[in-house]
């Protein structure tokens, strides 16, 4: 059953490819599909208050309304629930998209922004803008020149929800406790900078005068307790203990690493810490660092999508980065953290566009190795092989200001989305779920009806079958009693009988690829035909 399994796959495949040919490439929704990784895609599109599950067809499993459009990100619960942050609120639903938890983060004095992470034991890290003055930055050494009255680093704060809108702050760490300068001599956090890879140089030159740091993701690694955070104005990320206590965070010992909140690991841009202009630089304006899940393929490697690429400008890259842990301790040598070559590249092209996105998106390493990129301005999410190289599964959201037609003139312009998630299958959080196909997202799309038909005709195989090819009668392997109905491979239906009871059935169609879809008792049989 396998093997037949796959020579239908591929002659869909094979058919399907003849037909796009001649026809218009999908411009929202499935646009490419070529054998997907198994599991459910995430996404929030930011100028609407949906969120959307998808299958691999493009079909939405499932869908959540929230009060607000997205902060940012947004991610399932091992119980089913989903935790996005929105513009203002934190908000917590449960599969049926009924309000779980609610907290207001303006009103409670944080200034959320980029990215939240959700804990094993219920908590959620947020990332938050730290604003300071002029005068608390020249305090802390930081070049008078180049301050501004509401300068701002980052930080994170752990909270633990409470009820239905409140919460407790249980744990802080800031960039501000960890820097230092070689500028003023007058202040304590004066010293030589490339002795202190554990700290931050407050006065590295990167042109910024009020957004130092720009973090714009975090992650957590429960086998290591520890956190990294992607800061994509020093070019680098950074991983932190997790385990110290708030007051132990904002110094220099403590935790399992007894190194306070210092970083444990950097890496991206050396010449921040060691002040050498020749080191190599190997993230340029990177996002979304985090690390590859236990149980997948490349688990504890970390990935990370690189916006500058090589710095040039001309393409975006992804990378999986592989840090080497000894005794607990990160690679360190002559003075640098390694490693000193990625681990894993991919720069190419998808649907005829080079790979370049100079803010925001993401990549995320499947449970097979395969590598999902988000392309935030385009809305567009891809899978690659990574054994290949080959993109294998495009998919683009079709829901912005308004929701796009397949062909639309005006084109897509505002359907942008800061990442998306792939769920294998054996998420926790589907058990006991209904994750029965809803239909898909925009109004039409040949891809998609292919791709169920394909699905739905792997589930059915063993009840009914039609004879291929088909040369004006239609014949089946037992009597059909139901209702019928043919679509070409634009997804327009071509013939419909409300109720046969038969073993054959004369048709007048065109020479073509069809997709039958026959309805009787409590199964659904859909086959591709192909007539002559």
């Amino acid at each position: 059953m396998r093997s037949m399994k796959r020579f239908v796959y591929a002659m869909v495949v094979f058919f399907t490819s003849m037909v796009l040919v001649n026809a218009q490439t999908p411009t929202v929704g499935l646009r490419y599909n070529q054998n997907s990784s198994e599991g459910f895609t995430l996404f929030s599109p930011e100028k609407d208050s949906l969120v959307f599950l998808i299958d691999g067809c493009g079909q939405i499993v499932n869908q959540w309304a929230f009060t607000e459009k997205p902060g940012a990100t947004c991610y399932l619960l091992d119980n089913g629930n989903l935790l996005r942050a929105g513009k203002d609120s934190l908000e917590i639903r449960d599969w049926d998209n009924n309000l779980v938890w609610s907290y207001a983060m303006d009103l409670n004095g944080y200034a959320q922004h980029h990215d939240i992470e959700p804990l094993p034991n219920g908590n959620v890290l947020c990332l938050l803008f730290d604003f300071y003055t002029d005068t608390e930055m020249i305090s802390v050494g930081r070049d008078s020149t180049f301050v501004s009255p509401s300068f701002r680093l980052d930080k994170i704060i752990e909270l633990q929800p409470v009820g239905a809108n409140s919460a407790n702050l249980i744990w802080e760490w800031k960039f501000k406790d960890h820097l230092i300068q070689d500028y003023d001599s007058t202040q304590q956090n004066y010293g030589v900078v490339s002795a202190h890879p554990e700290l931050l140089d407050i006065n590295y030159a990167n042109n910024q005068i009020k957004d130092y740091t720009h973090g714009n993701g975090i992650d957590y690694n429960s086998s290591l307790d520890q956190i990294i955070i992607s800061a994509r104005h020093t070019n680098e990320i950074y991983v932190i203990d997790h385990s110290t206590t708030t007051a132990e965070a904002a110094g220099h010992s403590g935790g399992n690493a007894n190194r306070g909140g210092d970083f444990l690991w950097r890496w991206g841009n050396s010449q921040v810490y060691t002040q050498d202009t020749t080191d190599a630089q190997m993230l340029f304006l990177q996002h979304d660092a985090k690390w590859v899940e236990q149980d997948f393929a490349d688990a504890g490697k970390i990935s990370v999508f690189n916006n500058g690429g090589d710095g040039n400008g001309t393409h975006s890259s992804t990378h999986l980065v592989d840090p080497i842990i000894a005794n607990g301790q990160y690679e360190f040598t002559n003075g640098r953290f390694g490693p000193f070559v990625y681990d894993y590249t991919w720069t190419g092209i998808i649907m005829g566009d080079t790979l370049i996105e100079g803010r925001k998106s993401g990549v995320e390493s499947l449970a097979n190795g395969n590598v999902l990129i988000c392309e935030s301005s385009k809305g567009q999410i891809t899978e690659v092989d990574k054994q290949t190289g080959n993109v294998i599964w495009v998919y683009r959201n079709p829901l912005g200001s308004v929701l796009y037609a397949q062909g639309s003139t005006t084109g897509v312009h505002d359907n942008s989305i800061f990442r998306a998630q792939r769920y294998p299958t054996n998420f926790a959080g589907f058990v006991g779920k209904d994750l029965t196909p809803q239909g898909i997202v925009e109004d039409v799309n040949s891809l998609s009806s292919a791709c169920v038909a394909l699905s739905t005709e792997e589930n059915s195989m063993d009840l009914i079958a039609i004879t291929n090819p088909v040369r004006d009668i239609m014949c089946f392997n037992q009597e059909v009693e139901g209702a019928i109905e043919i679509f070409n491979m634009a997804g327009q239906s071509v013939l419909r009988r409300t109720q046969i009871q038969a073993t054959e059935l004369a048709i007048n169609l065109p020479a073509g690829v069809y997709i039958v879809h026959i309805d009787f008792g409590n199964h659904t049989h859909s086959q591709k035909i192909i007539i002559q």
